[in-house]
């Protein structure tokens, strides 16, 4: 699933938009990854992908909410303070096509206010049938989806849909709902910490585990837009204009780590042209457990702002 990366754009030790990650170097040969522990699915989607989450029967004792964590190792709460150098990541999986989407794209944007949280709006291409092609969707952003609802047994995908810390995902989540899932994942312990250095040619990132990650972990560089403004032409939402926020253009497979041993990233200042990303383009890395023998999608461990 992962591959070295071709150049891609970082931050230098200034905060400079234009350096290149020209060394990755793994303390510890990558090892290979543990069984996933079977995986009960708490939310029965239908048989197709929906505009509306499936229905909350069967969630009222879970309160709505669907772990894509281990249902017996609930993750303890720490009574510690918050640390927004290691931020809450939030996915929306979302389309220009869905009439139920722009409620959750303007709850996105609320939570791209906060340094603690890391909202990311991936765009999915299955709605485009329906009179307008999403001018941010890709393929890959629509794969990303089905990849958390088949680990778990989800027999389909829906939109909007949220998913805090490639963990847990709520139906249909109200601000509150929302802010108390960010919330939970805020205040849990940290499994891996992070050490930033200056360098006179760049910057050294090191991961270091704190406890058994339980396998591979995969760090991904995701590229980002703060802010696009879209007038809907077509479809379900024709006339509408719709503003979205932190939207992802692209993800780059970095590296696979063990997990076993500190991972050393060797970011290099060096500028890069690059014309397929906009000049206002962010990067951020994510850290992520791999499951199963099918490496699929995890818990995001933590995620580094690069700008």
């Amino acid at each position: 699933m992962a591959a070295w990366p071709k150049p891609g754009l970082l931050r230098d030790a200034a905060g400079v938009l234009a350096a290149a990650v020209t060394s990755v170097t793994l303390l510890a040969a990558p090892a290979a990854a543990q069984d996933g522990a079977d995986q009960a699915p708490l939310i029965l989607a239908p048989d197709d992908a929906a505009r509306m989450a499936p229905s909350t029967s069967g969630l009222v004792e879970s309160g709505g909410v669907n772990s894509f964590a281990a249902t017996d190792a609930a993750p303890p709460v720490s009574a510690g303070l918050p640390s927004a150098s290691l931020p809450v990541v939030v996915e929306l999986f979302t389309s220009q096509g869905c009439s139920s989407c722009p409620p959750a794209d303007a709850m996105l944007t609320l939570l791209a206010t906060k340094e603690d949280v890391l909202p990311l709006s991936f765009h999915v291409d299955y709605w485009d049938y329906l009179g307008w092609a999403d001018s941010f969707a890709k393929p890959e952003f629509s794969e990303r989806q089905h990849d958390y609802a088949s680990a778990v047994g989800e027999r389909a995908v829906y939109t909007p849909q949220m998913i805090v810390d490639g963990q847990d995902t709520a139906v249909a989540p109200g601000p509150a709902q929302l802010m108390g899932l960010i919330d939970a994942h805020r205040y849990a312990p940290a499994l891996v910490s992070i050490q930033r250095e200056p360098t006179d040619e760049g910057e050294t990132i090191e991961l270091m585990p704190l406890s058994d990650l339980g396998g591979k972990v995969e760090i991904v560089l995701v590229r980002y837009a703060p802010s696009r403004e879209v007038r809907v032409k077509a479809g379900e939402n024709r006339g509408r204009v719709v503003t979205y926020s932190n939207v992802v253009l692209s993800l780059e497979h970095l590296a696979l780590w063990d997990g076993t041993a500190p991972l050393r990233l060797a970011v290099r200042a060096e500028h890069v042209a690059n014309a397929r990303f906009p000049e206002d383009t962010r990067h951020a890395l994510l850290v992520q457990q791999m499951r199963g023998e099918d490496d699929s999608l995890g818990q995001i461990l933590t995620a580094i702002r690069l700008d």
